[in-house]
């Protein structure tokens, strides 16, 4: 299954594809940069079917329909040709597109309508943090994009295979740059880190030109610092200040409180609360939109899965009949835990929404010893779509994770709507009148 696919998009010298089956990269040889419409076209497939969250975890095994695929050159000039022939099959969603002014280092200036290319929103890993973070364009105000390295490089290969002496070759240097980038979003926070190089086009009067905000730019041979051309900035001037709210509650009767997750439906995260006193929790102040709230304590899981869906995707009914479609699917999807069900189904056919329950014990610890006395369990959503007549997964986020031990009281899971699609600026007071009569139970996590 393909897992990944990175690429050098302004100066491609090959495509980098990592495979799960074979642990292994192996590249394609591209010549040249991309110079045209066609050529962007194509990496825009690539990344859309490949990287972007609507790629499915069934997407190889659907295209070859035979022995575990491993990534040679022709088999890989197949893929290639399959996805600039053939339509992706992830959920249609609107371009993400927004009114941006880009300033190159030249002092250069362009405005128009700026679209990303690929589905998945501009993705960075703030400094001093190992997770990323997506970023919608409708949430940004403005990008600094600044040099944080820059030297002249010789082109060099390794003396021979596990060797970390260098042989340069007896050729021209080139610039290479590695770059920092700070993002300032419509609430006034911004965050400073490492982007995921991401390709644009903006459109404006005379055309359609393509923007590159790249992690890391390598020049060609030959070429000075001064001649290389990348944005420094990028303002966003139809995207509105907007005041975040506050997003904070207590949890009283149901015991000891523990943790509570939030799930940003239409920016398709997932966040953390902070936990205080045994019975307070604090998101602290969130942008506009809707959340799903999930909570465990010593005694119970309550969760607050809605049938909100992000608003750039279609909504096409669920069905009867769709919940065990899922179920049977399930069993196929690549996954830590051997038992697992789907409990719950919300949302719709092009963005559907399962809580599932994972659980194991046969785990080792560091050492390779087998643990006793303990087993994890996992609250999970898991985004699904139907684009023919199999249900397809788009991605799965872990709500609740816990290491139970024999010990511990087993905890009784609900499905509380009130704390599913809540907005920023409620205080949720959650008592145990919200289960009264165990309304709402769905099994215990046992």
């Amino acid at each position: 299954m393909v897992e990944t696919i990175g690429c050098v998009i302004q100066r491609i010298s090959c495509v980098k594809i990592n495979t799960k089956i074979t642990g292994k990269t192996s590249s394609f040889p591209l010549a040249g940069r991309v110079s045209d419409e066609k050529e962007c076209k194509l990496m825009s497939l690539i990344a859309y079917y490949m990287q972007g969250k609507r790629m499915n975890y069934f997407s190889t095994k659907s295209l070859f329909r035979t022995k575990p695929l491993r990534f040679g050159i022709t088999r890989l000039a197949g893929l290639l040709l399959l996805v600039s022939v053939f339509p992706v099959s992830g959920v249609d969603k609107d371009p993400i597109s927004a009114e941006a002014i880009v300033t190159m280092n030249d002092g250069t200036v362009l405005s128009g309508i700026l679209t990303m290319i690929g589905a998945n929103p501009l993705t960075m890993t703030p400094l001093k943090e190992g997770r990323q973070k997506q970023f919608r364009l409708e949430d940004i105000l403005s990008i600094e994009h600044k040099v944080e390295t820059a030297d002249m490089k010789k082109p060099w290969v390794y003396k021979e295979a596990g060797s970390i002496e260098k042989v340069y070759y007896d050729e021209k240097e080139y610039p290479f740059i590695n770059f920092i980038t700070k993002i300032t979003l419509v609430d006034g926070t911004s965050v400073s880190g490492h982007i995921v190089s991401a390709a644009f086009y903006l459109k404006d009067n005379t055309g359609k030109h393509k923007v590159f905000l790249q992690r890391q730019l390598k020049g060609d041979k030959g070429q000075t610092m001064a001649e290389v051309s990348y944005p420094v900035a990028l303002q966003f001037p139809g995207n509105k200040a907007v005041n975040a709210l506050p997003f904070k509650g207590t949890v009283e009767g149901l015991g000891k409180l523990e943790k509570v997750s939030a799930f940003d439906v239409e920016r398709e995260t997932l966040l953390a609360a902070k936990v205080s006193e045994g019975s307070k929790f604090d998101f602290g102040n969130l942008l506009p939109g809707t959340y799903d709230v999930f909570i465990l304590t010593d005694t119970y899981a309550l969760a607050g899965l809605s049938g909100d869906i992000p608003s750039n995707i279609k909504k096409n009914p669920l069905q009867d009949g769709d919940l065990e479609a899922i179920r049977k699917v399930l069993p196929r999807t690549d996954d830590f835990f051997k038992e697992k069900w789907v409990l719950k189904l919300e949302g719709s056919r092009d963005y559907a929404k399962t809580l599932a329950y994972k659980q194991r014990s046969d785990f080792l610890d560091g050492m390779g010893n087998p643990v006793r006395g303990v087993r994890i369990w996992h609250l999970e959503m898991m985004t699904w779509h139907l684009p023919e007549t199999e249900w397809q997964l788009d991605n799965r986020f872990v709500l609740i994770r816990h290491k139970h031990q024999e010990t511990e009281k087993v905890r009784r899971l609900f499905a509380v709507p009130s704390i599913g699609a809540v907005r920023p600026g409620t205080e949720l007071k959650i008592n145990k009148e919200i289960i009264d009569g165990d309304r709402g139970f769905i099994q215990d996590l046992k």
